[in-house]
């Protein structure tokens, strides 16, 4: 059976090849070590309004020819903007997998970039922006975010604001890719069934001129402890609350998986249980783990009348403690690496999800990681090391943001108040 490939051209732009040849499909893509963390505060909304750029016709096609170009193989394209990744991938038949890859080149390397189209396009981001501003669930994470990091590009919306898009113009798309499109930053991930070859030939053809250019590191994340409310006239009230996680590519972060799911990541978690199924003060409430490249942070939302709000977020602050202070169960670590496993298993049947995690992989630690070392890692992880996750997640500075009706909002001053002493 063909194996997992890594693939560096000399110019430093990497290809992952995941072989899975009994599909008949496969998904492509382009990752970039690129996102909103790199702008500067004048260009904030730049590379999420690059993004969207990408599909306004490229490759001498202009909106239209190009949608229509994709769409007669079959085959779905799509992108992504988050604080350090930019995305663009495809899923189609395998036959047609270098036909997609080069359909990809050309919204980054041969763009149709017009002014009037660029000027339609902020409006599209703009309704965009209000979308996201009317549901509280999404406003509650922005408002999270700007005070976990605070005058930093990290807490900075990656929709962008109506001050700083305004005067972007084709040059300034321009220049930001001038600015970032560089080799090292450049991965094309290749997961499904595929002719290898072909593939490899689209790639190097597109990608293996690619002009070297002197790398840009982003600022360091300085996370900070912080409160931020917003007062809405809702039925409900929106909390996040996060602690300190550790970096995406740190060997402590398998442990810190297992403690998020432990802690709140599934119906069984303690903080369900307790918060929903015995109190029944929520009807939403999840934890996770969000990991950037030098920082990360665990965090709960939950969802609750005004009046449970204050309540929650303190059981979520002892529930927590009591996870450093006693550790897991045996069957609470058993049934979280059981769910970490089978989201592993069924995430390696997914082409797409294979291409994203390989591009991760190349991102973080240079090289491609087969899903039986993650396994075993995942299943190495002790009781003694998720209680440990925990408590570093207590030393490090604690955000909370809450929206909602004025009655609830004390939640997140009581949430920080709990770690302040």
């Amino acid at each position: 059976m063909p194996e997992l490939e890594l693939v560096t051209l000399p110019n430093g732009v990497r290809i992952a090849l995941d072989p899975m040849p009994t599909l008949h499909t496969t998904a492509v893509g382009v990752w970039q070590r690129v996102g909103a963390r790199w702008e500067k505060p004048e260009e904030n909304g730049v590379a999420h309004l690059f993004e969207h750029m990408a599909f306004k016709g490229a490759g001498g096609r202009d909106a239209r020819q190009f949608a229509e170009a994709i769409e007669a193989v079959g085959g779905v394209m799509n992108a992504a903007t988050s604080y350090e990744r930019t995305s663009y991938y495809a899923r189609v038949l395998k036959e047609d997998a270098a036909y997609a890859l080069d359909l990809i080149a050309d919204t980054l390397l041969d763009p149709h970039w017009a002014p009037d189209d660029l000027e339609k396009e902020k409006g599209v981001v703009a309704q965009e922006r209000g979308e996201a501003f009317d549901q509280p669930d999404d406003r509650v994470f922005e408002l999270h975010q700007q005070a976990l990091f605070p005058d930093q590009a990290l807490g900075r919306p990656i929709l962008g604001v109506d001050e700083t898009l305004a005067p972007v113009s084709v040059q300034s798309l321009i220049d930001f890719r001038a600015a970032h499109m560089a080799p090292e930053r450049v991965i094309v991930s290749v997961a499904g069934a595929f002719d290898r070859p072909a593939v490899l030939e689209t790639i190097t053809k597109r990608f293996g001129d690619l002009p070297g250019r002197a790398m840009i590191p982003p600022a360091p994340a300085k996370p900070a402890a912080g409160i931020s409310i917003e007062e809405r006239s809702l039925e409900q009230t929106h909390l996040v609350l996060t602690w300190a996680g550790p970096a995406a590519a740190d060997e402590t972060m398998y442990a810190a998986r297992l403690m998020a799911e432990i802690y709140g990541g599934g119906m069984s978690s303690r903080l369900f249980q307790e918060v929903r199924e015995t109190r029944g003060l929520v009807y939403a409430v999840d934890a996770y783990l969000d990991t950037m490249e030098d920082c990360g942070r665990l965090g709960v939302y939950a969802g609750c009348a005004a009046k449970n709000a204050k309540t929650v977020a303190l059981i979520a602050a002892d529930l927590l403690m009591g996870l450093a202070k006693d550790g897991p169960t045996a069957a609470e670590l058993q049934r979280a690496k059981a769910v970490a496993g089978a989201q592993l298993m069924m995430g390696a049947e997914a082409p797409l999800g294979r291409a994203e995690a390989r591009a991760s992989q190349l991102f973080l630690r240079d090289r491609l990681i087969p899903f039986d070392e993650i396994r075993a890692k995942v299943d190495a992880v002790t009781a003694e090391q998720v209680a440990a996750a925990a408590a570093r997640a207590l030393n490090g500075p604690v955000c909370a943001a809450a929206i909602g009706p004025k009655s609830g909002l004390a939640a997140a001053s009581a949430f920080h108040a709990r770690f302040a002493s």
